[in-house]
């Protein structure tokens, strides 16, 4: 797994980086549609760092996951794996 650092924008009603609802990402920006889903790691576990995670759908209908790392403040997004190179691909 591969996350590289993006700007997010977010709704803070009530606490920091609360929920992103677009996120600039390779010189593109991104509105978010709707988060399908979110998680959370190493907030019950001293020993880790808390984090935040949301998997979101573009307007686009592309899906993406995003990562909140609590304690740096800082957003990534997993890299989506690239589709394997086809023999047509590396002719041309």
């Amino acid at each position: 797994m591969q996350f590289e650092r993006i700007t997010v924008r977010t709704r803070d009603e009530y606490r920091e980086a609360e929920e992103p609802y677009g996120f600039d990402w390779r010189e593109r920006r991104f509105e978010i549609a709707c988060i399908l889903d979110r998680w959370y790691e190493g907030h019950l576990d001293a020993r880790r760092m808390p984090l935040r995670y949301f998997k979101v759908k573009t307007s686009e209908g592309e899906e993406y996951i995003l990562r909140y790392h609590e304690l740096f403040r800082a957003w990534s997004l997993l890299v989506p794996d690239q589709p394997a190179a086809t023999e047509e691909d590396e002719d041309s």
